[in-house]
């Protein structure tokens, strides 16, 4: 059921972190910039003992579900040269929506980061809103993770990204879905 599996990531994604789909193109008349490169880039997935969770789990009736989880941010490279100390994190998310197995709207979450460096020595926290209010789309590769920085390290920085589920999500319109495990990558873009 790729439907659903791509719900229920979006779900997740836009829960925690979601941005707006981008601007139309530019003319081809018009010059384009050379797009800038990410202040942070790292991969992300959620621990073996750490799924995702759903309450009440996700089914086909529309209903409020809360959202929680971690993810682990490791192999962290700093693109653009501005975030070189940063190389792993861990992302701890919470949110809520109007959801089901087939979509969801009313988003509303938050996440914390604790960053940790080369050495594995804490080396700050940020703090990220989500934007995105509601999620319709189904491909897995769509599910975009997203939000701003609003405190800490990277403040001002969108973040933006892509998760696909690791664990069978296939039940989730028969029996429903209580947890997900998913992995990725996040960026924090100017």
């Amino acid at each position: 059921m790729r439907r659903t599996a791509s719900v229920a990531t979006s779900l997740v994604a836009t829960a925690v972190l979601t941005t707006p789909a981008g601007a139309a193109p530019a003319p081809t008349r018009t010059p384009v910039a050379a797009p800038r490169a990410a202040a942070l880039a790292c991969r992300a997935a959620t621990p073996a003992d750490r799924p995702v969770t759903f309450s009440p789990k996700l089914t086909l009736r529309p209903r409020h579900v809360n959202i929680t989880g971690t993810l682990k941010l490791t192999a962290c490279t700093s693109p653009n040269g501005s975030q070189q100390r940063l190389r792993s994190a861990t992302l701890t998310m919470k949110g809520s929506g109007q959801a089901s197995c087939s979509g969801a709207s009313n988003i509303t979450g938050t996440a914390t980061i604790t960053w940790r460096d080369g050495a594995g020595h804490r080396a700050g926290t940020s703090a990220i809103t989500s934007t995105r209010r509601s999620i319709s789309g189904y491909n897995p590769g769509d599910a975009l993770l997203g939000g701003t920085v609003t405190h800490g390290v990277l403040t001002g920085r969108r973040v933006v990204g892509s998760a696909t589920p690791t664990s069978d999500v296939t039940s989730c319109a028969t029996r429903g879905l209580a947890t997900l495990h998913a992995a990725g990558k996040i960026k924090f873009m100017r």
